[in-house]
């Protein structure tokens, strides 16, 4: 089984910036001045302007899906985002400085034991002035992270500040590249263009735009690869090994050439691959995960297994200890599997079970059966027939007895539906007796002995035996689960009468009679989440007169008396000329709020029903005084 990237198209812009060439800010405790000191050596822009302007990139995740910013891989597409001729990234390890430099043919990176030696190294690239020390930094670090966040900014920085709030480049023109000016701009350069337009749904668009990029730099590349995979186009197999070809330093690159040769059953492949991508990020458990797989898949359980006890040192994840569980059980080491599968089970979330189920299933060993029968049982599966098909086949196993042990257990399984209410509103009040033309949302309490079964949750409604209504819905829950709370799919009260509703869960049911009654306004409202309020914002009715018998009589008079309080106040010249038009034309607004009529008032409140934007978070009186005035303008 192999743990899976998941691709969101976001168009998310954040901050660093550039010119001729760009130092950004260094990662660490000095990591501000120390990259002042290179920048005023380099005669390169202040890295706090950086700090404001660096763009993200265009896909989500930014830089962290590439490996992050201080890679390689990101120093390359740092460069390419902002169109620098240069940049220079820096990072403070235990072992000294170690330095990236991008340029647009690649990129180049170093350890060094102190500053004086990477300024050395940027005078062999040809970067720094020959003879010229290393400058010596004057302010301090808070101060720098202070200017790096727009706090007290000088009037550079205030440039940077106005750029990000689209008052224009200022003091940045020429000193930063176009590119990155053009970008804060909104003048996209193509990636961000596509992702802008995936972003808008426009996926043919889109899917055109990265056509065009797939020649392009290590950005466009990278871009137009990722939007390929999202829109599912299978050229992304195609293009992933073409870009770790071309930029051999993105992890992610070859990443994705491990899933191509996983989607194509080529093993060897995506090893190879994953041991790449492991050069570059020795430590990203998602690597170690996949690699395990890739090593089972070429016949090397020992390695399979190293992998990904490495994997779950890094991260705990259900997947790789679903492997471990496997490829445990194929050795028939009965202890070191049950460990990971139970562990595999307590980190599901109820996604990946699946998959582990189907790894069983393609094996022969009898450990892998038993594992079936076992997986099988905790996540609410059919497991009876799975441990009978273990006993036929292994009647002398070691593990028979657990096997028969399993039996007994499943042979005393319960399951039971309890519904706690019957909502307008998922999680809201019990709003029983209903009305008709409402939804009826039960809400339920599934358990289950030794762990809820897996079924569909259904709502079913009858009227004198017939069915009128059924609704289904499937549930996903973690592994482990013995008891539920859900809310049951709605079914609709077509009109006023006795019903019969059915919740079934599996064999487990509850058939609760309904006494409908007519409809009301309030209780609509209300299912719309609308509130009635007068003019100092105070509500009409409580929740428990909207639900209530009298709800639409109190709604009625009280909207009756709040428009004839509000009617003095209606004054000006619009209020109190005769409407030209409409249903009310020879009637001023003022004259319909001093003398409004029941009808009048439901009139209205069957308009917001049809358009709840006309009440919204207004009050009552200047909603009803809209709607007024938009009849006659015929909206």
């Amino acid at each position: 089984m192999v743990t899976p990237r998941r691709f969101l198209a976001l168009l998310l812009l954040l901050g660093l910036g550039l010119a001729q060439g760009l130092v950004l800010p260094f990662e660490g405790p000095q990591g501000f001045r120390l990259a002042q000191a290179f920048a005023e050596g380099l005669k390169a822009p202040p890295p706090t302007l950086l700090a404001l302007l660096l763009p993200n990139l265009p896909w989500q995740g930014s830089y962290d899906l590439v490996g992050g910013l201080y890679t390689k891989a990101g120093a390359r597409l740092a460069q390419a985002a902002t169109g620098a001729d240069w940049v220079l990234l820096g990072r403070e390890e235990e072992r000294g400085l170690r330095l990236f430099l991008a340029r647009k043919d690649g990129v180049k990176e170093g350890l060094f034991a102190t500053p004086g030696l990477a300024w050395l190294w940027l005078q062999k690239e040809g970067l720094a002035p020959k003879w010229a020390p290393l400058p010596s930094p004057t302010q301090s670090e808070e101060a720098l992270r202070a200017l790096a966040q727009g706090q007290n900014p000088d009037p550079l920085h205030q440039s940077a500040l106005d750029l990000k709030e689209g008052r224009g480049a200022g003091l940045l023109e020429g000193l930063l590249p176009q590119k990155l000016l053009l970008l804060w701009q909104g003048k996209l350069s193509p990636p961000y263009q596509a992702f802008s337009l995936l972003s808008q749904g426009k996926r043919e668009e889109a899917l055109k735009e990265a056509g065009n990029l797939l020649l392009g730099d290590v950005l466009e590349r990278t871009a137009a690869h990722l939007l390929l995979r999202t829109l599912e186009d299978e050229r992304w197999k195609e293009s992933a090994r073409t870009l770790a070809q071309a930029f051999p330093e993105l992890p992610l690159a070859w990443e994705e050439v491990s899933f191509a040769a996983f989607a194509e059953g080529k093993g060897e492949e995506a090893k190879e691959a994953l041991l790449k991508a492991l050069k570059l990020r020795p430590d990203y458990w998602l690597y170690w995960t996949n690699l395990g797989w890739a090593y089972y898949l070429t016949g090397d359980l020992p390695r399979a297994i190293l992998a990904s006890k490495r994997a779950v040192e890094l991260m705990p994840n259900a997947t790789a200890y679903y492997n471990l569980g496997l490829f445990k059980a194929i050795y028939g080491d009965f202890l070191g599997a049950k460990a990971a599968y139970d562990r595999a089970l307590r980190l599901d979330e109820g996604e990946d079970f699946p998959e582990a189920l189907k790894d069983l299933e393609e094996r022969q060993e009898p450990l892998t059966l038993y594992f079936r029968a076992y997986l099988s049982e905790r996540v609410g599966l059919p497991a009876k027939e799975i441990y009978q098909a273990f006993l036929k086949a292994y009647p002398k196993h070691p593990l028979t007895p657990r096997a028969k042990r399993a039996l007994e257990n499943l042979g005393e399984e319960t399951l039971s539906l309890e519904v706690r209410k019957l909502s307008l509103i998922p999680g809201d009040l019990d709003a029983r007796p209903f009305r008709a033309s409402e939804a009826v949302f039960p809400e339920v309490r599934l358990s289950g002995t030794p762990y809820l079964p897996r079924h569909q949750l259904e709502t079913l409604l009858y009227k004198e035996g017939a069915l009128l209504a059924q609704e289904k819905k499937p549930l996903g829950f973690p592994p482990l689960t013995a008891a539920l709370e859900e809310v049951a799919p709605a079914v609709s009260l077509p009109e006023p009468g006795r019903y019969v509703l059915e919740v079934r869960y599996g064999q487990a049911q509850v058939l609760i009679p309904l006494e409908v009654g007519q409809e009301s306004l309030a209780r609509k409202l209300y299912a719309l989440g609308l509130e009635a309020r007068d003019l100092s914002g105070i509500p009409l009715l409580t929740v428990k007169e909207m639900l209530g018998e009298a709800g639409e009589r109190l709604l009625i008079e009280r909207t009756l008396a709040a428009l004839k309080e509000a009617a003095p106040l209606a004054t000006s010249a619009r209020l109190t000329a005769p409407l030209p038009r409409g249903p009310y034309a020879g009637k001023s607004v003022q004259e319909l709020l001093r003398d409004p009529t029941p009808e009048l008032v439901r009139a209205f409140y069957q308009a917001v029903l049809e358009a709840p934007e006309l009440l919204g978070e207004s009050d009552v009186v200047n909603a009803f005084v809209e709607w007024l005035l938009g009849l006659q303008d015929g909206q």
